[in-house]
């Protein structure tokens, strides 16, 4: 199951010295070819992005194509991207910098990014966010899972 995309949401505590357990769930959809080592940066939303390397090369190409590349350079600098590793009880060691930007403190939701890239959240930030509490939402949800594979949905890009 070689997937351009992780599926599922999954929730691991965060211990003392900042490592979180990479979920089972997402691990086994791991490509062969990934290994064990990732590049965590900041995300939008004070989240954090965790890629696996190859998506993490084809990000860079993108702010490399940025036409401003002042603002290119500057934003590749407040990633803060770090090299992190899966260690042998399959935990990653998330530096201080990256915790305190995305509020996480004692457990972290994993949840699908762009790619071959997966969202860190705070746990409580993730629910108030992404619930579907209202009729709104509900309603919003509904129209969007109807567009997909309508040409209404298509933007010029496909």
């Amino acid at each position: 199951m070689d997937l351009p995309y992780f599926i599922g949401n999954a929730k691991t505590a965060i211990d003392g010295k900042g490592r979180s357990s990479f979920p089972r769930e997402l691990r086994r959809q791991l490509w062969p070819t990934e290994g064990n080592e990732f590049v965590v940066t900041r995300g939008p939303d004070h989240t954090l992005r965790l890629y696996m390397l190859p998506e993490y090369v084809k990000y860079m190409a993108e702010i490399d194509a940025f036409k401003d590349r002042r603002q290119a350079d500057v934003f590749r600098k407040q990633l803060d991207a770090c090299f992190v590793e899966m260690d042998g009880q399959n935990r990653i060691l998330i530096p201080k910098k990256l915790l305190d930007h995305a509020g996480l403190t004692t457990e972290v939701v994993y949840s699908p990014g762009r790619g071959r890239s997966l969202e860190m959240w705070n746990p409580e930030r993730f629910e108030s966010q992404h619930s579907m509490q209202s009729e709104e939402d509900l309603k919003l949800f509904d129209e969007m899972f109807y567009r997909i594979g309508s040409t209404e949905g298509l933007d010029d890009k496909r």
